[in-house]
């Protein structure tokens, strides 16, 4: 896993709100989503990337003067730590 943030939030902010969001799949296996979200971050930027665990992917999030974007790319399925292998979510 490689995760890096740096932000300076604003203690006295409003509350989290999610204001706009899309989502749709790539394949049968991976997906993408797109929010635009208001929260504390006065300025900030987070970059994620997973492996090998339960909707692995990359995710980036730039955030300034409270409204952030943040954008992921996932895998659908769930990672089996004893097989060592995904598998498909129960539908």
């Amino acid at each position: 896993m490689i995760y890096i943030s740096i932000g300076l939030s604003n203690p006295w902010g409003t509350s989290f709100d999610n204001l706009w969001n899309r989502a749709g799949r790539v394949t049968k296996n991976k997906s993408w989503e797109l929010e635009l979200l208001k929260g504390q971050q006065l300025i900030g930027f987070t970059f994620g990337y997973t492996m090998r665990r339960d909707h692995a992917g990359l995710s980036i999030e730039l955030a300034l003067l409270g409204y952030s974007i943040a954008f992921q790319t996932y895998d659908n399925r769930h990672w089996d730590q004893k097989l060592n292998v995904y598998t498909q979510p129960d539908s």
